[in-house]
C-alpha cells in the first residue's frame, strides 16, 4: 500500500500496527464516528447479495445444462463478481495486505476475460463452419469512429491477430500481479503513488495500454461479426459489457481517480480523534476503503446484469424449441465448468502461441512468393523489351 516514502522498507505488510476496530456496538453509541464500520457493513451486504444471486444463477444453469460449449464459459464468468468482491472486502479488513489479496482477484478477472472471449467464439463457431474457406472481406466502423477493413473475417490472419490482442490482457494481468507482489517485497511498489521511483506508476501505464488494446480488439470483434450476432440472436454486446464494464469502471474510477485524489491530498488520513475506536487511519487505508466500496457496489450492479446476459434462459429456450440434445447431470456440469477449467485455459494459451507461429510462417512464405513473382515479372519485362 501507499506509504509516506518511496521506496519503503519492503515486505508484504505495511503499517503493521494499524488494526481497525469492528465493534458493531459503536454504530449505536457513536454512529457519526464509525464511518469505517458503515463502509465495511455496506460492502459486506453487497458481497452477500452478489453471492446469493450468483448461486441461484449457477443452480439454474447446472439443472439445465444443455449447451456445454457455451454454458461452461458462462458458469466460469459468473464467478467473477462474487469472488472479486469478496477478496476486495477482505482487503478492506487488512489493507496492509491488499496487494497480496488482490493478486487472486486479478487472476479471476483475467479468467473472466478469457472465458468471455471463448464464449463468444463458441457462439460464432457454427457460422465459421458454415463459411468454411470462403474469403469474405468486410469494412466496418468501430464505435462509429474508426474505419476497419478486414480482407477475410473468417481467415486465419484476423482470427490469430485478434486472439493475440485479447490473450495479452489475461497474461499481463497475471504477470502484473506477480510483479506487484515482488515489488512490494522489495519496497519498490509504492501503491497509490505516481512517483517514478516505484513500480506502481509503470505498471499502471502498462495496464492502461493493455486494457486499451483488448478494448479495441473486442470492439472490433463485435463490429466485424455484427450480422452473425443478429442472425443468431446473440447478446454479444451485453455479455461484453458485463465483463469489461466493471473492469473499466474499477480501473478508471477505483484506481486512477482515487490515486489522483490521494496524490492531490483530497483523500487524507485521520488522527483518530473522530473515530469511535480512537485509531488513526492512514490516507492509504482511507483510499483502500473507498476503493473496496467502489468494487463491491460495481459488482452488485454487475451481478444483476450477469443474470440477464449470462443466465440459462436463452439455453433453455433454445433447447425447448429444438427438443434435442443431451442434458448433463448437475455434478457432471460442475465438473465440466470448473474442474476442467485450468487445463483448458493453458491449452488455449498454447494454441494461441502455436497459431501465432503458423501465422508468422505463413506471412514469411507469402512475402517470399511475392518477391519471386516480382522478380519473374521484371525478367519477363526485360525479355520483352
Amino acid at each position: 500500500m501507499a506509504t509516506s516514502q518511496c521506496p519503503d522498507r519492503g515486505g508484504l505488510q505495511h503499517d503493521g500496527a494499524f488494526q481497525p476496530g469492528h465493534d458493531i456496538s459503536d454504530l449505536i453509541h457513536h454512529p457519526t464516528y464509525s464511518w469505517h464500520l458503515i463502509g465495511w457493513l455496506v460492502s459486506l451486504v453487497c458481497v452477500a447479495v452478489v453471492w446469493i444471486v450468483t448461486v441461484v444463477i449457477i443452480i439454474r444453469h447446472v439443472r439445465h445444462y444443455w449447451n456445454p460449449d457455451t454454458q461452461r464459459h458462462k458458469l466460469r464468468v459468473l464467478l467473477y463478481p462474487p469472488v472479486y468482491s469478496t477478496l476486495a472486502w477482505f482487503a478492506y479488513l487488512r489493507y496492509d495486505y491488499s496487494t497480496t489479496i488482490m493478486f487472486f482477484a486479478t487472476v479471476f478477472e483475467a479468467f473472466a476475460v478469457f472465458n468471455l472471449y471463448k464464449c463468444l467464439q463458441a457462439y460464432l463457431q457454427p457460422f465459421r463452419d458454415e463459411a468454411g474457406d470462403v474469403k469474405e472481406p468486410i469494412t466496418t466502423k468501430v464505435m462509429y469512429i474508426y474505419k476497419l477493413h478486414v480482407k477475410s473475417k473468417w481467415g486465419m490472419h484476423y482470427r490469430i491477430i485478434n486472439d493475440i490482442l485479447v490473450y495479452q490482457f489475461p497474461i499481463w494481468s497475471v504477470l502484473d500481479a506477480f510483479m506487484s507482489i515482488f515489488a512490494e517485497l522489495k519496497g519498490r511498489y509504492c501503491e497509490g503513488s505516481y512517483s517514478f521511483k516505484g513500480a506502481y506508476v509503470y505498471l499502471t501505464i502498462i495496464n492502461f495500454c493493455s486494457l486499451s488494446l483488448i478494448l479495441t480488439a473486442l470492439f472490433a470483434y463485435l463490429a466485424v461479426y455484427h450480422d452473425e450476432w443478429r442472425r443468431g440472436k446473440i447478446s454479444a454486446h451485453g455479455m461484453f459489457w458485463c465483463v469489461k464494464g466493471p473492469i473499466m469502471f474499477i480501473f478508471y474510477f477505483g484506481e486512477i481517480l482515487l490515486t489522483i485524489l490521494s496524490t492531490a491530498n483530497v483523500i487524507q488520513g485521520t488522527d483518530g480523534s473522530h473515530s469511535a475506536d480512537g485509531i488513526a487511519w492512514p490516507a492509504a487505508a482511507v483510499k483502500n476503503g473507498l476503493y473496496v466500496i467502489v468494487v463491491c457496489g460495481t459488482m452488485l450492479v454487475d451481478v444483476f446484469l450477469m443474470a440477464r446476459y449470462f443466465g440459462p434462459r436463452e439455453d433453455i429456450k433454445q433447447h425447448d424449441s429444438k427438443l434435442e440434445g443431451t442434458k448433463l447431470s448437475p455434478w457432471r456440469a460442475l465438473y465440466d465448468a470448473y474442474i476442467a477449467y485450468i487445463p483448458e485455459f493453458f491449452f488455449g494459451l498454447l494454441c494461441c502461441g502455436y497459431d501465432s507461429y503458423k501465422l508468422a510462417k505463413k506471412r514469411v512464405e507469402l512475402r517470399r512468393r511475392k518477391k519471386q513473382e516480382k522478380q519473374q515479372t521484371n525478367v519477363s519485362m526485360r525479355q520483352i523489351s
